[in-house]
């Protein structure tokens, strides 16, 4: 019987784990952002009291950082697989590629696609929330990828796919992870 539990336990943790990863990542970048938000005297409005563990799904924007001159909106998107990659359709749609490796005998290892199913992109609201005075100030819409993926893609019409750099616009939105966000916010005025 204990040779069970145990082993329910271990499957149990590795089924988890990523998700533990997840809100453990999500912990050091609420973190960060107010660390770097007090520091550069922004103000930050979260739009709910736990907005570090906003989700892909919730149609809300997370949380706005009010600078001189710029208001961030930004919607948290999480990856809970590190190896994983963001593939970004032109039709609206997203979908999550993992990898399977595979080792021959001679040591060599093979990393086989699996892509996810296409799920529609949430048109997510950024104005959720808004306050009339920052109608003078220029708005910035992140879609903040944290923890964050290998890679991000898009995938246009034509097919193939373009590797996306933190900071682009992708469908109306500025494809962020948290490193790049905060080197923003550092040189925003």
């Amino acid at each position: 019987m204990e040779f069970w539990c145990v082993l329910i336990g271990i499957i149990a943790f590795i089924i988890l784990f990523p998700y533990i990863r997840c809100f453990f990542k999500r912990l050091k970048c609420a973190s960060k952002i107010s660390k770097l938000c007090h520091r550069k005297e922004y103000k930050l409005y979260p739009t709910h009291p736990f907005w570090f563990l906003g989700n892909k799904h919730t149609k809300k924007c997370d949380l706005y950082i009010e600078t001189a001159n710029e208001v961030f909106a930004i919607k948290l998107f999480g990856i809970p697989k590190r190896l994983s990659v963001l593939v970004m359709k032109e039709n609206g749609e997203y979908f999550i590629r993992r990898y399977i490796a595979l080792l021959s005998y001679n040591g060599t290892g093979i990393r086989f696609p699996i892509n996810g199913k296409p799920k529609p992109m949430p048109v997510y609201n950024f104005r959720y929330k808004y306050r009339d005075e920052w109608e003078i100030k220029t708005p910035r819409r992140v879609l903040l990828v944290n923890p964050v993926s290998m890679e991000f893609k898009r995938q246009p019409h034509h097919g193939g796919e373009i590797i996306v750099g933190a900071g682009e616009i992708v469908n109306g939105m500025e494809i962020d992870s948290l490193p790049r966000l905060l080197g923003e916010l550092e040189s925003a005025l």
